[in-house]
């Protein structure tokens, strides 16, 4: 299965990032939102239990949107783990 996580990580990369890396980085980003699973999946424009298999590493978004929402809606600086440990 493809996935846009297996692009380079910075413009030296070559490394990938996991599926582990990627759910704990939402888990942290999830935490420091301080909203429910419900409202952020809504926030979002995804399911709440899609968030949940996210989060929980059950599942690894295909697209980079509700990343990038997510780590938006918590605040997050430009130099944020989810966008320098994942690129486009």
């Amino acid at each position: 299965m493809s996935s846009p996580w297996n692009a380079d990580r910075d413009a030296g990369g070559g490394g990938t990032v996991s599926g582990d890396e990627i759910a704990g980085l939402l888990r942290e980003l999830k935490e420091r939102s301080g909203l429910s699973y419900g409202v952020l999946a809504k926030r979002l424009h995804v399911s709440t239990s899609t968030l949940h298999r996210y989060v929980n590493g059950d599942a690894v978004p295909t697209d980079y949107a509700p990343v990038e929402r997510l780590a938006g809606g918590a605040r997050r600086s430009a130099g944020s783990p989810v966008r320098s440990r994942c690129s486009r």
